[in-house]
């Protein structure tokens, strides 16, 4: 296996695990209250979770820093 994809791999791990840390009981129940009409805990639930999505996207497809250029290849008149 690749160097890269070893690291790869290990940081989606570190990613993974401490997910499970984050949505465990324990800390789950220090949210309470609302945020007008929403519950602090189902925020929090949501943000944290779209927040892990992009984080181990992020990590498995880094991007080049070039954005897509969709007349790249043609030539300039």
């Amino acid at each position: 296996m690749p160097k890269a994809m070893q690291k790869t791999l290990l940081k989606l791990g570190i990613i993974g695990i401490g997910s499970l840390l984050l949505f465990n009981y324990p800390l789950l129940s220090l949210y309470r209250g609302t945020i007008g009409e929403w519950p602090v805990l189902y925020v929090f639930l949501f943000v944290l979770w779209l927040v892990v999505i992009l984080i181990a996207r992020r990590i498995a497809e880094p991007s080049t820093g070039v954005l897509y250029k969709p007349n790249a290849d043609r030539e300039a008149p």
